[in-house]
């Protein structure tokens, strides 16, 4: 990249194009099943740029109260400047979901969207969702399905296994079976969980374009990517490009990439 054109930092890149592309056309779903009323304390696990975050704030309106949590310095940073402050009090804080710096009871709803199965302990994560809910309080949490079930994910793993590391994607899919959640998240002191399976196409346009960026945003969830610099981190990509551009396109339709993904999403209660 020229200096006309700098690379911008993974949390930015991650916000312009996993964000947007994957994360957003899957915002609605967890939302219409969390159903946030005006008023409610709202915290928003794993909350990375803000995708859902964003929303909360309006749908919980001035009487509520929303809280994005995240580890990751770099996304929070992104997330306080898309997020609304004029329409609910907003804070983020900085910590890991397995141990949260909140009150217990502190809540009326927590979500999370694809962030538990990056936990190092998944069943602390849920512990501490439990904690911090009310008595009768509510938690809807998105996991993806198995990488079978995620064809582009399927394809980039495979590139990235080539040139990075081998399997460097498995952990976002330690939480592909359905039961197996729903009763990770009983044993972890939910009163109530069942878990459905849910199915959309991802539209993407401008794929070429999408996709060297989307690998730079994978650094902020990504080890192994993280570790190396800037500059080596694009010339991988530029690497990896012509693999990762012929991987895709058996899945471009009319100039779009449109693909399937598929998760699960825990609906439990306190």
């Amino acid at each position: 990249m020229t200096q006309d054109a700098p690379q911008p930092n993974p949390a930015e890149a991650y916000e312009k194009t996993i964000a947007q592309n994957v994360f957003v056309p899957w915002r609605a779903d967890l939302l219409e099943r969390a159903a946030p009323k005006p008023g409610e304390r709202v915290l928003d696990v794993a909350c990375g740029t803000g995708i859902v975050t964003r929303v909360l704030v309006g749908l919980v309106g001035s009487e509520g109260k929303v809280v994005g949590l995240d580890l990751n310095p770099m996304m929070l940073g992104v997330a306080r400047t898309l997020v609304p402050t004029d329409q609910a009090p907003v804070e983020f804080v900085e910590a890991s979901g397995t141990d949260m710096p909140l009150e217990d009871g502190s809540f009326d709803l927590v979500v999370c969207q694809q962030g538990l199965q990056f936990f190092p302990d998944l069943a602390a994560g849920l512990s501490e969702m439990r904690r911090v809910l009310v008595p009768g309080g509510r938690a809807v949490v998105s996991t993806w399905r198995g990488l079978d079930e995620q064809p582009l994910m399927a394809l980039v793993d495979g590139v990235v296994s080539k040139h990075i590391a081998e399997g460097a994607f498995e952990a976002g899919f330690k939480l592909a079976h359905d039961e197996v959640f729903a009763q990770l998240a009983r044993d972890s002191g939910f009163a109530e969980a069942t878990v459905e399976v849910a199915t959309i196409d991802l539209s993407i346009a401008e794929p070429e374009k999408f996709m060297p960026v989307m690998m730079m945003g994978s650094a902020a969830v990504l080890p192994q990517f993280a570790s190396l610099s800037a500059e080596e981190r694009s010339a991988k990509i530029g690497q990896m490009m012509p693999d990762l551009l012929a991987a895709i396109e058996p899945h471009i339709v009319s100039g779009n990439l449109i693909i399937k993904s598929a998760t699960n999403v825990l609906v439990a209660s306190a």
